[in-house]
């Protein structure tokens, strides 16, 4: 749980100026220093991090999925909870949408 701690604490220079937007799924960014605590968090080496209070956010969550690039996103319980197209995942007891091209990512064919 730290790493929210790192995460508030570096955020808050960033909502100096921020401004919320009604879009789900856009980009929001994530800090070094929270980069830095989700990576020694992780038992993987696929980077997950969450953000449960990102000024960019209008839902306040901003996410990473399994090196995904981070993006604004809602809390959930299941997936009916989440906007078509997208699933409720978990990571750190964390429910949040995540849309669906993330979580299975289309495979090239050679």
């Amino acid at each position: 749980m730290r790493y929210l701690v790192v995460a508030a604490m570096a955020l808050g220079a960033l909502s100096v100026g921020a401004c919320d937007t009604t879009e789900l799924f856009h980009d929001c960014p994530l800090s070094e220093s929270i980069v830095q605590a989700c990576e020694a968090d992780s038992s993987t080496t696929a980077l997950t991090c969450v953000v449960t209070d990102h000024p960019l956010c209008e839902e306040m969550i901003c996410a990473a999925w399994q090196n995904s690039d981070p993006f604004c996103t809602q809390a959930c319980s299941v997936n009916a909870d989440c906007p078509e197209g997208s699933t409720c995942e978990t990571y750190l007891d964390i429910a949040f949408c995540v849309p669906v091209e993330i979580v299975n990512p289309p495979t090239t064919q050679q």
